[in-house]
């Protein structure tokens, strides 16, 4: 089996979501609705952050552009930050 493509964004920010045992099903039955179909979208995530744009869409009258248009621009770094600490030996006493 090759590897899942990576459908996340490289700026997107990981939260928690507390989801009852229906909604654990509902997000399972649409996971397994769009297997079915060959959709790529499948994960967890991906049912969520596709039905939160479909309820700004249709419910807020929000489209992406205009909620893109609302967050300022971050600048881009260009030398991103190491993620490694480098580790200094202790001093004996």
């Amino acid at each position: 089996m090759s590897p899942r493509e990576k459908h996340i964004a490289d700026d997107a920010k990981k939260t928690t979501i507390g989801l009852t045992a229906e909604d654990s099903g509902a997000i399972r039955w649409i996971s397994e609705s769009r297997r079915l179909k060959k959709d790529k979208r499948t994960t967890g995530n991906d049912i969520l952050v596709d039905a939160l744009w479909y309820f700004l869409e249709k419910t807020e009258g929000k489209t992406r552009d205009q909620i893109q248009a609302m967050i300022p621009a971050i600048p881009v770094d260009e030398h991103p930050r190491s993620k490694v600490t480098e580790m200094k030996p202790k001093s004996k006493r």
